[in-house]
Parts: structure tokens; C-alpha cells; sequence
């Protein structure tokens, strides 16, 4: 590229589709507080239609499983964001091994680098101390705008909504499912850990009593083989459910669950999805808590669905072990609890 052409603010983040939305609220404000920037979302490829509508953003794909695997991998991704754009700061909001030796290369390559600070000491006192004796430990949106600080990068929190407005998506959206005319619920019943997923017994007593009443329609989401086999089980049990998985690609979910009423979501990435499109998220909560910084963008707490037990929090990201191995901080949630829930969010 010409040292004529302007510069760019590379940001990476690889990893879980929950932490890479995460960092969109805050990228929505630097656009707005530093006009004169252009910026680089470095990620993983298929997450690339979460930013296609943020102004001065360009998106560069990593296909970090093949293309861009390993050390050979990494250096071929350096290669190509230094061919592509003319890169003057690095913020990496990652900090793991990949994205640190990509760091360093920038770094010996004359470029300013800056990296998000690790949270440890707080995430191992909150699992010591329990969320009883424990104030709520910085929200990674919090971890992230620190780091941006530390570049000398402005930000806030005004943002409210990504824009998805697509006039063929909300068509493609009602020629598949219909017009809304009913309240519309997703559920997510889902996540990467055991420890996250609410027993499939309550979640379809939950799924029952909304398709028993007639007024509601139903939208199952999830991804993989085995999940995908269970929701389209569930979508042919019952009327009024819907199983999306393989109907849209991500962003036409977006614009999908942008018209939801209300989405049911475990502490997964369909939580942080909607409130993305600033839809009301009823979560539930069972081995990690939302004072360990995950709850998504100005999501209210009263929306969410736990059980107070003096084992909790036992993970900070889900993936500890239960010691008891009896997952009590989900079996002990009623399926009344959560419907209530849904009613009450939707009524207001």
C-alpha cells in the first residue's frame, strides 16, 4: 500500500463469538469520537456481517483453523494486513499466544502496539469469595475500553443498536416464516459448556406452554450436528416452532432476532447477539455468573434466571468441572420461573 494512503487502527479478536460482539459497542464509538480514523477488525471469518455496517471499518477475515493456523499461519496473516493496510496502531483485545506473536510482529515491524490486561486476579477472587462476599468484577465491555484508553482512543456508551435494516433480508424473513402477526420468542437453549445449558426437559416445558397458548411463534437457534438434530425434532413435535439453524446465514439472524419480542438465551452468544439489536434477552445462569463481566450490552438484571447457591459461581467462562457433578444451579430452575419471566418482558 502507498505511504500516501491514510492510516489504520488494527484491532484483534479471535475468539468466542460473544466476546468478539462484545467489542462492537465500543468500535461504534470510536467511529463516532474519531472521524478522521479509519479502523481494521482483525476476526475470525464468518463473524465478518456483525461490522459490515459500521462506517470507516474494514473487516479482514481470519481463517484460523487452516489458512491461518500456527505460527506458519500467523505470519502469513501478518503478511497480508501489512500488504492490505497501511496499519499504524495495534489493539489487541485478545491477548492469548496467537494474537500476542502477531502483536510482536507489528511491534518489530516499527508499529505501536497496545494489549488488554488480563482480569485474573478479580476472576480468581470472585470464584474464591462467591458472588455473596464479591462485587461485581470489570465487565469485559470495561476491560476493553481500558485498553483503547491506553492507545488514547475515546469512547462511551451511547451505542444502541447495530444497523440491519435489509429490505430483501426482512422479506426473505417473512416469505420463510410469515408475517408477524403473533409475539415472536426466540430460545437459544444452548452453549459451548455443559455447565451453561439448562436441562432440555425444562426448556421444552417452557417451549410447550408458549406453543399451547396459540399467540406465540417460536424460534429454536443453535449450531452444530447434534444440536441441529435436536431442534428440528423439537420443530416437528410442536405448531408453532420454528428451527433456524440452517434457514439464515448470520446476518439474517440479526435481522430476525432484531424482530423478536423477546429472546431466551442461556450465557451464550445468542444473548449477546440480541442485545446487539437491542432486543430484551430473559438469560439463564447456572456454573458462571453475571458478575464475572459477561452479561451483554445494557442488559437488565432483572431479566435474569439463576439460583442463589453457595457454589456459585464454579467457572468463570463455564468450562470447570461441577465437583458435585449434579449441575444443581440448573436442575433447581423451575420452567414457571422462566416463562414468567418471558410474559413480564414482553408485557413491558
Amino acid at each position: 500500500m502507498g505511504k500516501g494512503a491514510s492510516m489504520s487502527i488494527l484491532i484483534i479478536r479471535f475468539s468466542s463469538i460473544s466476546n468478539v460482539s462484545m467489542v462492537i459497542p465500543l468500535l461504534d464509538s470510536l467511529v463516532r469520537n474519531h472521524q478522521d480514523k479509519n479502523f481494521v477488525m482483525v476476526s475470525r471469518f464468518f463473524l465478518a456481517p456483525l461490522f459490515e455496517k459500521l462506517p470507516n471499518v474494514k473487516f479482514a477475515p481470519a481463517d484460523i483453523r487452516h489458512r491461518h493456523k500456527g505460527i506458519g499461519g500467523t505470519l502469513r496473516l501478518f503478511r497480508e494486513l501489512k500488504e492490505l493496510y497501511n496499519i499504524d496502531t495495534v489493539v489487541d483485545l485478545q491477548n492469548d499466544f496467537r494474537s500476542t506473536f502477531l502483536r510482536i510482529l507489528f511491534w518489530f515491524s516499527g508499529t505501536k502496539t497496545y494489549s488488554l490486561s488480563p482480569n485474573k486476579i478479580e476472576e480468581w477472587s470472585l470464584l474464591f469469595w462467591k458472588s455473596k462476599k464479591q462485587k461485581p468484577i470489570k465487565s469485559l465491555f470495561d476491560c476493553y475500553k481500558e485498553t483503547f484508553e491506553k492507545s488514547h482512543l475515546e469512547t462511551d456508551d451511547k451505542f444502541e443498536h447495530l444497523a440491519t435494516n435489509q429490505p430483501e433480508t426482512a422479506q426473505k424473513i417473512e416469505t420463510i416464516y410469515g408475517e408477524k402477526k403473533e409475539k415472536w420468542i426466540g430460545i437459544a437453549p444452548f452453549a459451548q459448556t455443559k455447565g451453561k445449558i439448562l436441562p432440555l426437559k425444562k426448556t421444552k416445558e417452557v417451549i410447550d406452554f408458549f406453543d399451547k397458548k396459540g399467540n406465540y411463534k417460536i424460534f429454536l437457534f443453535g449450531a452444530g450436528e447434534i444440536e441441529n438434530e435436536i431442534l428440528l425434532d423439537w420443530a416437528t413435535i410442536y405448531k408453532n416452532v420454528n428451527a433456524v439453524h440452517t434457514s439464515l446465514q448470520l446476518g439474517e439472524e440479526l435481522e430476525l432476532i432484531k424482530q423478536l419480542d423477546v429472546m431466551l438465551s442461556m450465557d451464550s452468544a445468542n444473548m449477546h447477539l440480541a442485545a446487539l439489536v437491542n432486543t430484551p434477552v430473559v438469560s439463564v445462569w447456572g456454573s458462571t455468573h453475571h458478575s464475572a463481566g459477561n452479561l451483554g450490552w445494557k442488559q437488565s438484571a432483572e431479566n435474569i434466571v439463576e439460583i442463589d447457591l453457595p457454589c456459585r459461581p464454579c467457572s468463570i467462562n463455564g468450562t470447570n468441572r461441577c465437583r458435585k457433578n449434579t449441575f444443581e444451579c440448573l436442575q433447581k430452575i423451575e420452567s414457571s420461573i422462566i416463562i414468567q419471566k418471558i410474559l413480564d418482558t414482553i408485557e413491558k
